[in-house]
């Protein structure tokens, strides 16, 4: 295993000369060859172009990590950095060690175990040397939450994120230790992490990434004097790994699959324009899906006929005639571009437009709001909390006023809403019946993916979905899981064409009654971890013994956390984004209400 940092240095120049990099590029060779496993250092301040670290981005060598580990390559990074850039290029957090704490993360000593909050500001600018309290509350227990930094003389004694067990287990199994970018000044005082008390021979190989001398200079089977993303740049292209792009994530919601559903009952066939990320982060501001994921889930939506890739923000004539439509269809709100101009405009003026009903409760703004939020506020059955209620101030409410249409509303479920999702079809002779379950929350394209695998098992698939309640979900998930309830979740997987019917408030358990109720011919489950049920029995059990379960890989590994991820790294730009998009719908609003005072 090995040790490393990766260090961006600000005005730093192009390429080294060709022969120092194919020096380097043999290095990396005899690395690759002596081991699988590598374990990261990285330094206690990590240069970047950003007015602040809340707008830094992971750089090249961070993404490479996060793909190394992906690979089984990297088994652990231990960091001196605070600034939580691993988290955004992905790796996973039982994969890091944070040993100076994380400026996003404060905790609740009061609670036990020890309730965390990862937010998406900076919480340290109340704290300091031996002054580590915030000034906000644990909503569970009241007490006052602290920030997990550990300053220059003191001692860390949290267990998370400074994680020093998984450290040292690492370091103690590592056979290399790759050293990017760190000065070692500090870590040499650590000699748990250099496995000191292990005789010379056996302790790993270590190799040093770094422009200026370090302490461990002597001790190192190589140092190479270079830039951290140029030795990782040459490291990836020999093992033969792409090196991922750090991308800025919109959602694909059921709000959005009632729309659509309301279009298609107004024609004959439905061709739904998507925007590229570029589109929307011109117009918009961040999305949370990645094009490529937004394409597969609006195809999984069954009211959809074709989807339009890259389609223009800006509405035309030609686009209409370019794919042979009549009419477009949008909601009964109002979208803008970058200059504060209907997007919809010229098709309005040709009277090639229709419009539908917003679906009110459900937004970006609110699901990103929860997200951010470790309150429980948004599940069935509970009262609303103060902290979820103030997130509409950072996410859908401007200075001057509060837009119909970004702002956050309550959703309220009917009976109608589920018939008009529901497909009313019943099983038909020779069809086969396979139930999944789960919580199927923020319904995303890894879901698709597994669904659509399991629909491919068999040639007339009747696939029923069973939803467990809020509470069943939070035991199995924790935090503020799930970040769709119950009602949501349930029209999110009915507007799935591969799902035929929807379990609303399954049994943990796959029961025998269950099985013989719907006449279950065949129970899939993805590769996810399957948490025992409350009295630590299997809840496949029942079918595993009728011989009827089966696995099935997706082939995503796009799951809910990572979608909350991907929200917590860009939380500064969602707060702009939403803001900046009700400033100029407030506008509208008011130019609206100047011309009917005109016309009286």
């Amino acid at each position: 295993m090995a040790f490393g940092h990766c260090c961006r240095r600000a005005g730093a120049s192009g390429e080294e000369p060709d022969s120092e990099l194919c020096d380097r590029k043999l290095v990396l060779e005899e690395v690759n060859g002596n081991s699988n496993f590598f374990f990261f250092f990285f330094p206690a301040l990590l240069l970047v172009r950003a007015a602040d670290l809340s707008e830094a981005e992971p750089t090249l060598t961070h993404m490479s990590i996060a793909c190394l580990h992906k690979h089984n390559l990297v088994q652990h990074v231990v960091s001196q950095n605070c600034d939580g850039l691993h988290l955004r290029s992905g790796l996973p957090r039982a994969a890091i060690s944070e040993l100076h704490g994380n400026m996003y993360i404060e905790v609740c000593t009061s609670c036990t175990p020890n309730r965390e909050y990862v937010r998406v500001f900076d919480v340290t600018e109340r704290t300091a040397l031996h002054r580590h309290h915030t000034g906000r509350m644990c909503h569970k227990c009241g007490a006052q939450l602290r920030d997990t930094i550990v300053h220059f003389g003191e001692k860390g004694t949290l267990r998370q994120p400074l994680n020093w067990e998984a450290a040292t287990e690492a370091a103690s199994k590592a056979d290399v230790i790759l050293c990017l970018g760190s000065s070692l000044k500090v870590l040499k005082k650590y000699p748990r992490l250099w496995c000191m008390s292990k005789p010379p021979t056996r302790r790993p190989k270590l190799y040093i990434v770094n422009l200026q001398w370090t302490p461990k200079d002597d001790l190192a089977a190589l140092k190479l004097h270079g830039r951290c993303d140029d030795v990782m740049r040459l490291l990836m292209a020999e093992l033969g790994l792409d090196i991922p792009r750090y991308d800025r994530y919109d959602m694909v919601h059921y709000g959005h699959s009632n729309q659509l559903r309301q279009a298609r009952a107004m024609g004959d066939y439905l061709i739904v324009g998507v925007h590229t990320d570029e589109e929307i982060a011109k117009h918009k501001g961040p999305p949370v899906f990645t094009q490529e994921e937004r394409y597969k889930m609006v195809q999984a939506i069954k009211w959809v006929d074709e989807i339009a890739p890259g389609a223009p923000y800006v509405t035309t004539l030609e686009t209409l005639d370019k794919y042979s439509c009549d009419f477009c269809v949008h909601g009964d709100d109002i979208t803008l571009t970058i200059d504060g101009k209907d997007t919809y405009e010229e098709v309005k003026t040709a009277g090639r437009y229709r419009e539908c009903k917003r679906t009110q409760g459900v937004s970006t703004t609110d699901l990103v709001g929860r997200m951010l939020l470790m309150t429980k506020a948004h599940h069935s059955n509970i009262d609303e909390d103060l902290d979820y209620r103030k997130h509409t101030d950072n996410f859908g409410k401007g200075p001057k006023g509060h837009s119909p249409w970004t702002g956050v509303s309550q959703f309220l479920q009917t009976s109608q809403k589920i018939i008009q999702f529901a497909s009313g079809k019943e099983p038909q002779p020779g069809d086969t019946i396979i139930y999944v379950a789960g919580a199927f929350d923020l319904f995303h394209v890894g879901h698709v993916d597994f669904l659509e695998k399991v629909h491919q098992l068999a040639e007339k698939p009747y696939i029923i979905a069973g939803l467990h309640f809020d509470q069943e979900v939070n035991r199995y998930k924790g935090k503020n899981y799930p970040i769709m309830n119950i009602h949501e979740r349930t029209l999110s997987v009915l507007a799935c064409r591969y799902v035929s019917e929807v379990v609303i408030g399954a049994p943990y358990a796959v029961t025998a009654d269950l099985l013989d109720h719907f006449r279950v011919t065949l129970v899939c489950h993805g590769m996810t971890e399957v948490v025992p049920d409350k009295d630590g029995s299997d809840p496949y059990e029942e079918p595993k013994q009728r011989g009827i379960f089966q696995l099935v890989d997706s082939g995503s590994n796009l799951t809910t956390d990572l979608i909350v991820q991907r929200i917590i790294k860009n939380r500064l730009e969602f707060e702009a984004r939403n803001q900046k998009k009700e400033a100029k719908e407030l506008a509208v609003l008011e130019a609206m209400r100047r011309l009917e005072e005109e016309k009286h």
